[in-house]
């Protein structure tokens, strides 16, 4: 990629996950790419219909293939203030073997 071997420890995504306007597979290169061995991204997801496909399972499916894990923040450990139900926090980390 055009950084290098360079990685990074936090990776912040949000309002990407958009098949509409983007393709979710570079999303996910991107991620796996930018992230280091114990770092984790962040994303917010906004639930989006999509006629084609189940947007959140495609990224978790593609998450998987690059040995990623994706977990969701349960809603009660989101800001009180800042917190709506169709908008979801996951956690994305690399796959310990």
């Amino acid at each position: 990629g055009s950084l290098g071997k360079r990685l990074f420890d936090i990776v912040l995504v949000s309002d990407c996950v958009l098949p509409k306007l983007y393709p979710i597979g570079p999303l996910v290169d991107g991620i796996d790419e930018l992230l280091s061995d114990n770092g984790i991204a962040i994303i917010s997801y906004e639930h989006r219909y999509f006629p084609e496909f189940n947007p959140k399972e495609r990224f978790k499916e593609l998450a998987a293939l690059r040995n990623l894990q994706v977990d969701v923040i349960p809603q009660n450990q989101h800001d009180p203030v800042f917190s709506v139900d169709d908008i979801e926090i996951w956690h994305v980390s690399r796959r310990k073997e």
